[in-house]
């Protein structure tokens, strides 16, 4: 069995998992990621020094040899393969009747069946999958075992995941993300220092006792339907048994821990954002339910109407901005004269042909736009030499804040972004955006970030789409800002969600269907990011 050796290098890899274990990760400038860079070989590097043994289950006729650290190596990577050749064949399949769940932030996704072999991912908590009908192994660490999961790779019966669909964290975790829409929760962020946080349905009697003898006031002054953005939570969902008859909600392995007191864990971080599951009416008000199984009085928060602003689809470059609130579409008569037909949006992206009539540039579905109504986004002259066959890439250019997404030397995607408000500075000494090439290394539909709790401590749940690339710099949706086309951020690439949930199905690795994160490994493809000047 193979061991790290320097104490150092082991608190290096140990920290650098620390923060996505528990779901709060600095962002979007820091000096770990949630998983390491892959090394040249594009393995993950791994976490944990190796202590545990590996027991195959009955089912298995050989012993194993003691479970090896992460490989550096594609020899390496072949040793590891054969030491797991006890391994019987696999036998889970899509509709199976066995299943697991998550009762974690991060119900983790191991390579082969032992906790010091390569994530390859995770699935949240409430999640429930497909499994292998008995453990394939058991470890120190997994005493309860270790089953198959669906399209590869092995979970942990134990702390992050259960077989028991009744357990009350798999109850109350009762709807998952919404992958593929612009946003996959609603959000809120507090708009008071009255804004706590709950762990069951409080009485009336205890909402005063909690946020104050004003509280029936402040609600009276504020009924749901005059809430700011109300629209956007939806409709109240019927109070679920999980809820009712006062009943306390438990918190997820992995989700912040806090101390509780009558009927609540205090007060929320003014500098927070939450995301929401659902909502439902008791006592007169609207309270949400939180990923992280909090309630939320909805009246004590500012609901978030995201940017409704998306980027477009191509079949190339060029392609134009529309720059002004509102500019005249025009098609041709029978004499070739320009006709006003319509208008364009400010900020929509037109797909053109590189034609020209007159003034005007050519639109693809045959419209016509007056050249000085655009932005224009001409084709590249020279391409990176990673541009080849369908190879994906993404094209991030910090003076034009403006993302193209390619197949080779084709343009497929165009959107405005906002990158670094250092701009063209230095990375390392600024909230600018690193330069360079790199290859995405781990995606989360939804990641919580946090800010440096002497600056500006913000602390942001369930941030959507987030690709990472380098260290903490990271591709995401930002729901709190509407400034697409100007420098915003600490370092990472904002995008309008839209686009976020483009990019994010467009990229490699895949995120599997019913996971909630993956990390690139071996065999898996990643697209290249390209930040440019």
């Amino acid at each position: 069995m193979r061991r790290l050796h320097h104490s150092t290098e082991i608190l290096r890899m140990i920290g650098a998992f620390v923060a996505l274990a528990v779901g709060l990760t600095p962002a979007c400038k820091r000096t770990s990621a949630p998983a390491d860079e892959p090394d040249a070989a594009g393995f993950a590097t791994t976490t944990s020094e190796p202590v545990s043994s590996v027991v195959p289950s009955a089912t298995s006729d050989s012993e194993p040899d003691l479970a090896p650290s992460i490989p550096k190596t594609a020899d390496e990577s072949a040793q590891v393969s054969s030491e797991y050749a006890w391994l019987p064949a696999r036998t889970v399949t899509a509709g199976s009747p066995h299943k697991i769940a998550a009762k974690a932030m991060q119900a983790w996704v191991h390579q082969y069946p032992d906790d010091e072999t390569p994530y390859l991912g995770y699935i949240r908590a409430g999640r429930i999958v497909d499994r292998s009908e008995s453990w394939i192994a058991k470890t120190v660490r997994c005493p309860d075992g270790w089953y198959e999961v669906l399209p590869e790779g092995y979970i942990c019966r134990g702390n992050r995941a259960t077989l028991d669909m009744n357990d009350p964290v798999v109850v109350a975790s009762w709807k998952q993300p919404r992958r593929g829409e612009p946003l996959p929760y609603r959000y809120v962020r507090p708009a008071s220092l009255q804004t706590y946080l709950y762990f069951t349905l409080p009485s009336k009697k205890d909402q005063a006792r909690t946020e104050g003898a004003d509280m029936e006031a402040y609600v009276a002054a504020r009924p749901t339907e005059r809430l700011p953005n109300i629209d956007v939570l939806g409709e109240p969902d019927p109070i679920p048994p999980f809820l009712a008859d006062g009943q306390y909600l438990h918190t997820p392995f992995g989700a912040t821990k806090r101390l509780r007191y009558n009927v609540h864990e205090g007060r929320a971080n003014p500098q927070a954002a939450f995301a929401i599951m659902s909502v439902h009416d008791f006592e007169g008000r609207r309270f949400g339910l939180t990923t992280e199984l909090d309630l939320i009085a909805i009246d004590r928060t500012k609901i978030v109407r995201p940017s409704s602003r998306t980027g477009s689809e191509v079949e190339d470059l060029p392609a134009g901005i529309v720059r002004a609130l509102s500019i005249p579409r025009y098609t041709l008569d029978s004499d070739g004269n320009p006709v006003k037909d319509g208008s364009f949006s400010q900020y929509q992206i037109l797909d053109l042909t590189g034609n020209t009539h007159r003034h005007l540039w050519q639109v693809r579905d045959g419209s016509y736009v007056a050249a000085g109504a655009v932005q224009m986004i001409e084709p590249r002259t020279s391409f990176p030499s990673f541009a080849v066959d369908e190879r994906k890439w993404i094209d991030i250019s910090i003076k034009n804040q403006l993302l193209v997404a390619y197949r080779g030397k084709r343009a497929v995607y165009v959107a405005q972004v906002s990158t670094g408000l250092g701009e063209l500075a230095d990375a390392s000494k600024s909230f600018a955006t690193i330069q360079g090439s790199f290859t995405i290394k781990s995606k989360h539909v939804t990641a919580t970030m946090t800010g440096n709790r002497q600056a500006d401590g913000y602390e942001l749940a369930d941030v959507p789409y987030v690709q990472y690339f380098h260290e903490g710099y990271a591709l995401h949706a930002a729901f709190w800002h509407d400034n697409f086309g100007r420098t915003q951020s600490h370092g990472c690439v904002n995008l309008t969600p839209a686009d976020s949930a483009w990019i994010f199905e467009f990229t490699d690795p895949p995120v599997p269907e019913h996971w909630h994160g993956v990390v690139g490994h071996e065999g898996t493809p990643r697209t290249v990011v390209h930040v440019r000047p």
